[in-house]
């Protein structure tokens, strides 16, 4: 049985990173970002017609349920801000970490 060549072969090209492919990186951000805008372009249409429903049908006028429904119904929007707020970070994230790491190669 014949043994594995064990020799490490020196790189082509030094400059290449082994770690992440950038594209990827920037594909991910940018999918991170518009997924985002559309979640809370989303939530907002939900919220809006959803309280323009509650309108519609007289929920101010009943008193405490009224108030619960719309609060829940707003509840959506801020579901969705949040979920916003967490893609929008990490697109940000990962173009501030690319731009970390390239300022640390330069050196």
């Amino acid at each position: 049985m014949e043994e594995p060549d064990l020799e490490v072969m020196e790189e082509e090209n030094p400059e290449e990173d082994l770690y992440h492919d950038e594209a990827k990186l920037m594909r991910v951000a940018g999918w991170a970002n518009a997924v985002s805008w559309i979640i809370l372009a989303l939530a907002a249409i939900f919220s809006l017609s959803g309280v323009v429903l509650q309108i519609q049908q007289g929920a101010l006028r009943l008193g405490i349920n009224g108030i619960l429904g719309m609060i829940s119904t707003l509840f959506i929007l801020l579901v969705g801000g949040f979920f916003f707020v967490i893609l929008q970070a990490i697109g940000e994230g990962i173009y501030l970490f690319m731009d970390i790491e390239e300022h640390l190669r330069k050196k």
